[in-house]
Formats: C-alpha cells, structure tokens, sequence
C-alpha cells in the first residue's frame, strides 16, 4: 500500500485486526515509511484505547458509538454542523 488513501482507508481494519497478514504488512510498511500516515495511525489508536476503556467504565449510548463510528470512517454525519462531505465550506 503505497498510497497513503489506501493505508489511511485501512487503518481501522488493521486496528481491529481484520487484515489478513499480506495487507497487515502492506499497511506496516507503509506507516515505517509515512510519517504522516504514521501520525494518524498513532491517532486513531489512542483514541480507540480511549473510547474502549471509557466504555468499560461507563457505557456509551449505542447512537454515540454508531456516530464515533462514522466519524472514525471519515463521514461527517449529515445532522453534525460544519463540514459534510464532497462539500466545500461556504
């Protein structure tokens, strides 16, 4: 995966473990040789450990997790003020 879209498109399934091993490897080089797709990925896991151990202590409403859901996937939910996408802001 040489393409930074395609690694940062994955990063969710490899974080949840659903990459065979090619693909992991593919992604695994890619964010040694990206630094910026290395950032995001450093990112988004932090913020899984965060929300996982949050919702161990406290669980989170299901419309809360469908909504971090989609944010995680890069949407923009279309209620969420601001930006939505394939948009330009005015």
């Amino acid at each position: 995966m040489s393409d930074c879209n395609e690694t940062l498109t994955e990063l969710q399934r490899f974080l949840d473990g659903e990459l065979d091993e090619d693909e992991r490897a593919h992604v695994l080089a890619h964010l040694d040789d990206c630094l910026e797709c290395f950032h995001a990925f450093d990112f988004q896991a932090e913020l899984k450990q965060i929300v996982a151990a949050k919702a161990a202590n406290d669980p989170m409403p299901e419309e809360l997790l469908a909504r971090l859901q989609r944010v995680c996937n890069g949407e923009v939910p279309d209620d969420e003020p601001g930006e939505t996408a394939g948009t330009t802001p005015d």
